[in-house]
């Protein structure tokens, strides 16, 4: 999923000290903070994806080698995702007197959190003096448009 931790086991067993090396779309890739590689006694591989993106999403190769040849492994990873909603009961029609003040709620969802903002013909409403917009963070984020001194 999206912002979680995974991590992908290969044990590979052999005569001798064993050299494993990761790929990811046939390229090797060093270790970083988001993408690490340890070693058990045992011989299992463990690679850590730490946060996963979008990005981190194709084919990952581990491969064992040692005096006397060498095996690989692979697997696809995948990255799990929710499309945006707009969850809303907004009147598509909506009538405001001049001078009144409006407010409109709204609950945007999905993985990764996806990035709302209030429009008007078209255009992004700015915050100011006059337009507030306000987020309420939790399991799902609640938009609010708040325009005092409707024009």
């Amino acid at each position: 999923m999206f912002g979680q931790d995974t991590q992908i086991l290969w044990k590979f067993s052999g005569i001798g000290k064993l050299r494993v090396t990761w790929f990811f779309n046939d390229q090797p890739f060093p270790n970083n903070d988001r993408l690490q590689v340890t070693e058990t006694d045992d011989g299992t591989s463990i690679l850590t994806v730490r946060q996963a993106e979008l990005g981190d999403q194709g084919v990952y190769t581990a491969k064992s080698t040692n005096a006397f040849g060498e095996a690989e492994a692979q697997t696809t990873l995948k990255i799990d995702y929710i499309k945006p909603a707009i969850n809303t009961n907004l009147n598509t029609a909506l009538k405001v007197t001049k001078g009144a003040i409006l407010t409109l709620k709204v609950v945007a969802s999905g993985t990764p959190k996806p990035h709302t903002v209030w429009m008007k013909d078209d255009n992004e409403l700015t915050p100011n003096d006059r337009i507030q917009v306000t987020i309420s963070t939790g399991d799902d984020d609640k938009y609010t448009l708040t325009i005092l001194n409707v024009q």
